[in-house]
């Protein structure tokens, strides 16, 4: 399927967002659009919703965000991933995941 670039940032965008906002329903979303536009599942992995973590802890070491918050946004992330990660799996048939860390043979 042909993408355009617009579309994908968009997705990433969105579930970045999701993390940060911790909306559940939006990293899900994110997540079956990313299957149904055939965009490469790791791609949305590293690009969102691990840069939306990487906000969130960020937002923690300057005192802003409680742990709480950051147990919230890691549950909406691996709402997301857990969609994804049949994707990636079928896709990169080198690969398995290990709990949310993907290893590449």
């Amino acid at each position: 399927m042909n993408l355009n670039n617009s579309t994908k940032k968009e997705l990433i965008s969105k579930a970045k967002n999701s993390v940060i906002n911790f909306n559940d329903a939006e990293a899900t979303t994110v997540a079956i659009e990313t299957i149904q536009l055939e965009i490469d599942s790791i791609d949305i992995i590293e690009e969102d919703f691990i840069e939306g973590m990487k906000t969130i802890g960020n937002r923690f070491q300057e005192g802003t965000m409680s742990m709480i918050d950051v147990l919230t946004a890691s549950k909406t992330m691996n709402k997301g991933i857990s969609i994804l990660k049949p994707a990636a799996i079928s896709v990169h048939e080198d690969s398995c995941f290990l709990g949310n860390l993907m290893l590449t043979l």
